[in-house]
C-alpha cells in the first residue's frame, strides 16, 4: 500500500492522472450518441449523472495536483498527510475506471458511429485543447526544475498555438469533389446533387435548345455555403445531354465582405435516360458506411440504366458530413453521374440533427412520390422508423405516426394506370409499423395493380411470394459481407438477381400477367 501511495503522489504520475481525469468527461461527452442504449439498460439520466461525476472528479484531481505541487505540507514527501495520500490513490483508481468507461463507450459505438464521435471531438477540440493546455501549464510548468525541459514545453505550446491560429484563419485541408454527382429522379424532374470536402458555393452548367444555363445553389437569392449542393433540372433539359458542376470554397462568410478560396470545376458528364422497353437497374440498400465493401461487390455486375438506393447509409445523420460521405458520395460512385437514381429514405436517415435537412439537401420535396420511366411506374414510399415515436432512441424528436398516416392518404389518392407496370419501392417491406396503416397500404397496392415490391432493411436477400404481390428484399451489409441486386424489366416480365462476393445469392423471374 505504501508503494501505491508513493507511486500515486509522484509528480509524473499526478500529471498523467490529472490529464486523463480532465479528458475523460470530454471524450465521454463525445461518445454520447451511444448513451441512450446504456440508459435503456440502467435508468434514464445515468450517463448524464456519470458525466457530472467525471467533471467533479477532474476538479478534485486538479485540486490535489495544485496542493501537491504548491502547498505545504502536501508538497513534501516526509510531511504529506496520510489522508491526502489516500485521496491520491482513490482518484488514481477512479480516473482509471473513467478512462476505461470512455474507451469502452467508443468501442461499443462500432464502425458506423465512431466517426460521429470523432466529428464531435473536432467541434470541441479548440476549446477542449485550450482548457487542457492552460490547466497543465498552470499546474505543472512551475514544477519543472530543468530549464531546458521548460523551454522545450514552451516551444511546443507556441508552435501548436501558431498552427492553430493559422488553421482557424485559413483551411489547411484540400478542396475537391467527393465523387461524381448523383442525379435523383424526383418524379417531377431531376435533382443534380454533389458534395465537396469542405463548405463552399456550388453551381451547375449545361446547354439546352441553344441556350446556356448556369444555375447556382441559392436560398432566397443568396448562395448557399455548404458541402452538399442540389439543383432542379427539367427532364427534357438533361436527358441525353451533358452537364458539369463547379464549386468555390468559402473561407469567411461575413455580414460585410468575405473571403473565398479555390474554385473547382468537374469534367463533362454525359447523362443518359433509358425509357425503353428493357431496363436494367442496380438495387442497393443498407450499406451502413461500408462504401468500399459495397462498391467491390457492385463492380462484379454490369452496366445499368438506373440505380435504386433503398436507404440506411449510416447509423444516423448527426452532421452534414455523413450525408455527403455516405449518401451523395455513394450515389455518385455507383451512378457515375450519368444515370438516374431513385432514392428511398432508410430508418437510419431519420436520426440525428441533420435528418431534418436531408430532403432540402437532396432537392426532394417529399420522400414519397412516384417516378415514371417509359412503361414502368415506381411508387416510392417512406417507411421512416421501425419503432414507436416514444422510443428512447429518438430522443423525443419523432412524430412519424402522423407522417405515415399522411403518406397512406396520399397513396390511396393515386389512380391505377393500365398503360404502366407499377412497382413499389420502400426501405421496409412492412411499409408502416401501424397494423391498420399497413393493411391500407397493401389494399392500395392491389387497387393500383402493383406487380412487385422492392425493399431493404432486413439485411437478408429474400424473395417472398405473398398472395398479393412478390416482395424482394435486397441484402445489404451483414456479417462482414455485402449483397447487391440487379432488376431487369422487360415487356414480358421482371427478373431479380442478388449476388455477393461469393456469387449468386437469390434470383427469380416472373411474367407480368402472372403477378
Amino acid at each position: 500500500m505504501k508503494k501505491l501511495m508513493k507511486f500515486s503522489t509522484n509528480t509524473l504520475t499526478m500529471f498523467f492522472v490529472w490529464l486523463f481525469a480532465v479528458i475523460a468527461p470530454w471524450l465521454f461527452y463525445c461518445c454520447r450518441i451511444g448513451h441512450v442504449y446504456v440508459d435503456i439498460v440502467l435508468f434514464h439520466g445515468f450517463c448524464q449523472t456519470l458525466l457530472w461525476i467525471m467533471m467533479l472528479s477532474a476538479v478534485a484531481v486538479s485540486v490535489l495536483a495544485f496542493l501537491r505541487l504548491r502547498v505545504a505540507p502536501y508538497n513534501d514527501d516526509e510531511t504529506m498527510p496520510l489522508p491526502f495520500k489516500a485521496a491520491c490513490v482513490a482518484f488514481f483508481a477512479l480516473t482509471a475506471v473513467f478512462t476505461l468507461v470512455w474507451v469502452i463507450s467508443l468501442g461499443v459505438m462500432g464502425v458506423e458511429s465512431t466517426p460521429v464521435a470523432g466529428k464531435m471531438l473536432l467541434e470541441t477540440l479548440p476549446f477542449g485543447t485550450a482548457v487542457v493546455v492552460a490547466g497543465g501549464l498552470f499546474l505543472f510548468l512551475p514544477a519543472l526544475k530543468n530549464r531546458k525541459v521548460r523551454a522545450a514545453v514552451a516551444a511546443c505550446v507556441i508552435t501548436a498555438g501558431f498552427f492553430a491560429v493559422i488553421g482557424s484563419l485559413y483551411p489547411l485541408s484540400t478542396y475537391e469533389f467527393v465523387s461524381a454527382p448523383m442525379v435523383i429522379d424526383t418524379g417531377e424532374g431531376y435533382s443534380v446533387v454533389f458534395a465537396t470536402t469542405d463548405t463552399g458555393t456550388g453551381y451547375l452548367e449545361y446547354s439546352h435548345d441553344g441556350k446556356d444555363y448556369k444555375i447556382y445553389d441559392t436560398e432566397d437569392g443568396r448562395k448557399v455555403n455548404s458541402r452538399i449542393h442540389s439543383f432542379f433540372v427539367p427532364y427534357e433539359h438533361l436527358d441525353n445531354n451533358t452537364y458539369r458542376v463547379g464549386a468555390t470554397r468559402v473561407i469567411d462568410e461575413l455580414s460585410y465582405g468575405g473571403t473565398n478560396g479555390k474554385t473547382i470545376v468537374s469534367g463533362d458528364y454525359a447523362f443518359k435516360r433509358n425509357s425503353g422497353e428493357v431496363q436494367r437497374i442496380l438495387c442497393v440498400s443498407d450499406w451502413h458506411t461500408r462504401i468500399e465493401k459495397a462498391e467491390k461487390v457492385i463492380a462484379m455486375g454490369g452496366s445499368y440504366d438506373a440505380v435504386i438506393l433503398l436507404g440506411d447509409a449510416a447509423a444516423g445523420l448527426q452532421f452534414e458530413e455523413e450525408a455527403a460521405d455516405y449518401i451523395v458520395r455513394f450515389g455518385g460512385d455507383v451512378s457515375d453521374g450519368v444515370i438516374p437514381v431513385i432514392y428511398t429514405r432508410g430508418n437510419h436517415e431519420t436520426r440525428g440533427a441533420y435528418a431534418t435537412e436531408l430532403s432540402d439537401a437532396l432537392g426532394l420535396d417529399s420522400f414519397y412520390h412516384e417516378v415514371v420511366c417509359g412503361d414502368y411506374r415506381f411508387i416510392v414510399l417512406d417507411s421512416v422508423e421501425d419503432k414507436p415515436d416514444d422510443h428512447p432512441e429518438y430522443g423525443g424528436m419523432a412524430d412519424y405516426s402522423a407522417y405515415r398516416a399522411g403518406m397512406i392518404e396520399w397513396l390511396e389518392g393515386l389512380s391505377p394506370d393500365s398503360s404502366k407496370h407499377t412497382m413499389i419501392v420502400c426501405h421496409d417491406r412492412e411499409i408502416c409499423i401501424e397494423e391498420d396503416l399497413r393493411e391500407r397500404a397493401f389494399a392500395a397496392f392491389e387497387k393500383l395493380d402493383a406487380a412487385f415490391l422492392f425493399s431493404g432493411h432486413s439485411h437478408d436477400c429474400e424473395l417472398i411470394l405473398t398472395e398479393s404481390l412478390p416482395i424482394y428484399t435486397d441484402g445489404g451489409f451483414k456479417n462482414g459481407k455485402y449483397i447487391a441486386s440487379e432488376i431487369t424489366l422487360s415487356p414480358t416480365g421482371i427478373s431479380v438477381y442478388g449476388w455477393g462476393a461469393d456469387g449468386e445469392v437469390q434470383s427469380g423471374s416472373f411474367e407480368w400477367r402472372t403477378l
